[in-house]
């Protein structure tokens, strides 16, 4: 199993751009094979610092995910609306890799 947070700050302005670019891309990316969970919260101290949480049967099960169609649509819009770049995490039972 791989763990993946990712963590998006957002600009106040475009919260709701990519919120809402975000739940056809969650819509699909639960269809595709080897995803076991795939959600997006918002923090409790910033309202926009948006957080992914993600769940792949495995790292190999992740690797078509970034390269879908709908990824690709979804990070065009989420390239206007982040403050900076997104912190990603793959969390496993032996160790936590940051990107």
């Amino acid at each position: 199993m791989l763990y993946v947070r990712a963590i998006l700050n957002v600009k106040p302005d475009q919260r709701e751009t990519l919120i809402e670019a975000a739940k056809p891309c969650i819509e699909a990316t639960l269809k595709e094979p080897g995803c076991v969970e795939y959600e997006l919260h918002t923090s409790l101290s910033d309202p926009n610092r948006l957080v992914f949480l993600e769940l792949w049967e495995s790292a190999e099960h992740l690797g078509p995910h970034g390269k879908s169609d709908h990824m690709k649509a979804f990070g065009k819009v989420a390239a206007g609306c982040l403050a900076g770049p997104p912190r990603i995490e793959y969390i496993t039972p032996a160790k936590v890799d940051v990107k």
